[in-house]
């Protein structure tokens, strides 16, 4: 399923994908949505459906800006040697959701092959954002425990 939000006053339009899964009960799949600049009246309604960033209209307190840095250093920190490790052992519905993360949220930066007639899927894990690094390590953890 497509979804596209439209945020108001002029803020453009987000675009994502979601795969509706009906063999769980529960199902639940988080797409995060970065506004740069946000206006103070999408502030004031993204407050309304729950917690907003610290920082208000883009601008970042001076005060604890440094531990910020540090706790952002920290939550960016995936060893990359035991995703690839982690990648190569899912099973082939895992690698499927993999290949549509990657191609839902990379960059222009991101390095991807994909070689249809040999059935393989190239992507350089350094080049992806770290948003996406993130989410493939909760995968990984999530589907293999580790």
């Amino acid at each position: 399923m497509r979804i596209i939000v439209s945020v108001i006053e002029k803020g453009g339009d987000h675009e994502f994908t979601h795969d509706l899964n009906f063999q769980q009960e529960r199902y639940e799949a988080e797409h995060k949505i970065t506004f740069k600049n946000p206006k103070a009246n999408l502030l004031e309604k993204l407050k309304e459906s729950g917690p907003v960033g610290g920082e208000e209209n883009g601008v970042k307190s001076k005060r604890g800006d440094e531990s910020a840095k540090k706790k952002k250093r920290s939550e960016k920190t995936v060893d990359m040697e035991k995703l690839a490790d982690s990648l190569q052992r899912l099973g082939e519905e895992d690698l499927l959701q993999v290949v549509e993360m990657v191609h839902n949220n990379k960059t222009a930066d991101t390095y991807t092959k994909n070689d249809v007639d040999q059935g393989e899927f190239h992507v350089d894990l350094y080049t992806l954002p770290d948003s996406l690094v993130r989410m493939l390590w909760d995968f990984c953890v999530e589907k293999l425990g580790s």
